[in-house]
């Protein structure tokens, strides 16, 4: 019994210790002085790149790497991995010295609707060539007001993938006047259907656009064959169909269309 007792005792003692490991680490955040450590210790030795990937970056560290001025001198922020929220984001978008920055990574932020929205309102990232927002839970709602937004005039890659873009989301991608630099396009892993699919097809030509990425986004031949057989990407080097509800009719329309234009299509 007393056997029982220690050994019982003894697996409630590891059973918190662990609890206590997980819930500190899942809530773990810096001090001020902390986090500015990091920061310097992430930044490049030109001062340009600041790779701040898995370093466990919330809103309150956002907030305090938006307020300090070395990020006037940085063209690339990468911070995939962490988790800004929406509150991170308004605080970078907001912040006079992000007004330099060319690449932001922002993969699985959890930035949300909102966070699109205050990087599509910011007067402050109007420079961006490189923007990518995997994973961040967004939809179409804050698309219409990206497309609306004139910060992205010299957007040369945009990865929306693992998003949850539909149709009408595809519709307001669909407009070259938005992103007339645009030379990668990733949506894999959405929603645009066939609908969306056509929506890309029938747009003005996006004449500086190399890759397009359309996988896992319930396509079916009609689709397929819209984007395959459309005009609307004069320079396409590569469309990326993978995983898609595809069949003969793509597979000959693809094989025709690398012959005649030696563009490379996947679609397994």
């Amino acid at each position: 019994m007393f056997s029982f007792s220690v050994k019982a005792s003894s697996v409630l003692k590891v059973t918190l210790l662990l609890f206590m490991i997980f819930f500190w680490g899942s809530n773990f955040c810096y001090g001020n002085d902390s986090i500015k450590e990091l920061i310097h210790g992430r930044l490049s030795a030109d001062k340009k790149t600041l790779d701040l990937s898995g370093g466990k970056i919330g809103p309150r560290e956002a907030k305090v790497l938006a307020g300090m001025s070395l990020l006037s001198n940085v063209e690339i922020l990468l911070l995939q991995g962490n988790k800004i929220k929406y509150a991170g984001m308004k605080n970078l978008a907001k912040s006079p010295h992000s007004a330099n920055l060319k690449h932001l990574d922002l993969w699985g932020n959890m930035i949300g609707d909102m966070g699109l929205k205050v990087l599509s309102e910011s007067i402050f990232l109007k420079g961006l060539e490189v923007l990518k927002l995997w994973k961040n839970e967004i939809g179409d709602d804050s698309l219409e007001l990206m497309v609306k937004s004139s910060n992205f005039k010299q957007l040369k890659t945009l990865m929306l993938n693992d998003n949850m873009v539909t149709p009408v989301g595809a519709g307001y991608l669909a407009n070259p006047d938005v992103f007339p630099q645009l030379e990668t396009l990733n949506l894999f892993r959405n929603s645009i259907g066939d609908e969306g699919a056509l929506a890309f097809s029938l747009s003005k030509p996006f004449v500086n656009l190399k890759s397009f990425y359309v996988g896992e986004n319930n396509l079916s031949d009609n689709g397929a064959i819209a984007l395959i057989k459309s005009n609307s990407f004069p320079n396409l080097e590569v469309l990326d169909m993978v995983k898609n509800h595809l069949g003969e009719e793509t597979s000959i329309a693809a094989f025709m269309s690398r012959k005649k234009n030696k563009i490379q299509i996947i679609i397994r």
